[in-house]
């Protein structure tokens, strides 16, 4: 249940629509129509679960030979089915696209290691990253903390970055903690990363593992390494995606506090 919450994500396409299977010509009058194009995973044998996952978030499914299981699923979903890419598709506003949200310092100064788990979400994940103040989405929810618990709900996976700023460098930050219950409280696959090591900062989530990381670049292949093991249930393919790239940048890498503190 949506619970009435809309989401739009800014800048992009209009909509998700299902592709059984890729077919080029189609992927580019569904692009040229402002739709992304998404599909079921390659390699991997077929599962519901992840077939109603990525069918979902869809304002239409195309399948010029609809198989019993993209029809019966649709058809609970009550998604359309077209055999082409018809006039008729629109987009869909009840519909929550899929997206991660990332929980984490929001601060100028961590802006290129934001950079660096988006890159990686999108291009990993086949899916948008999120967080609360990024400029890229918009909600019909007012109150910042209704927003953020919804945002977290209806999220795909939650990455919680631990890092200390020095806004706060001797403290965790108790709104990381309420954020990351959330997560665990509805059940979303939850990535921890840190750049500092240390001990787990929350008691509640010490049987889970926290990634370390030293420089942007490595982040970003962890993020990438952990949907890579996760992707079955949280990736999907998109025909019509354009390859996000990230380029660290060493004179833009964030050092902690603590970091900081080893380095000296």
């Amino acid at each position: 249940m949506s619970e009435g919450f809309r989401l739009d994500l800014l800048g992009g396409t209009r909509a998700d629509v299902y592709l059984a299977r890729e077919q080029p010509e189609l992927v580019c009058e569904l692009d040229e129509c402002g739709f992304s194009v998404a599909g079921d995973l390659p390699g991997l044998p077929h599962d519901d679960e992840r077939l109603r996952r990525i069918l979902c978030s869809c304002s239409a499914a195309i399948a010029p030979e609809p198989s019993d299981t993209v029809a019966r699923i649709a058809a609970e979903l009550d998604i359309p089915v077209y055999a082409n890419a018809s006039r008729e598709i629109t987009p869909n506003p009840s519909r929550i696209r899929p997206y991660a949200f990332l929980i984490g310092r929001l601060e100028r100064d961590f802006t290129h290691a934001r950079e660096a788990i988006r890159a990686a979400v999108e291009s990993e994940a086949g899916i948008a990253c999120l967080w609360s103040d990024d400029g890229r989405h918009r909600t019909n929810v007012a109150s910042v903390r209704e927003r953020t618990r919804l945002l977290i709900k209806h999220a795909t996976f939650v990455i919680a970055e631990l890092t200390l700023g020095v806004e706060s460098p001797d403290r965790e930050n108790p709104s990381r903690a309420h954020e990351i219950g959330l997560a665990i409280g509805y059940g979303r696959k939850l990535m921890l990363s840190s750049q500092e090591p240390r001990r787990y900062p929350y008691f509640s989530i010490a049987d889970l593992q926290m990634t370390f990381w030293d420089t942007e670049d490595e982040l970003e292949q962890q993020v990438r390494a952990w949907i890579r093991v996760e992707r079955d249930s949280v990736a999907r393919t998109v025909f019509n995606a354009n390859p996000t790239i990230f380029t660290f940048d060493p004179k833009r890498r964030y050092i902690g506090p603590r970091t900081k503190a080893l380095v000296d």
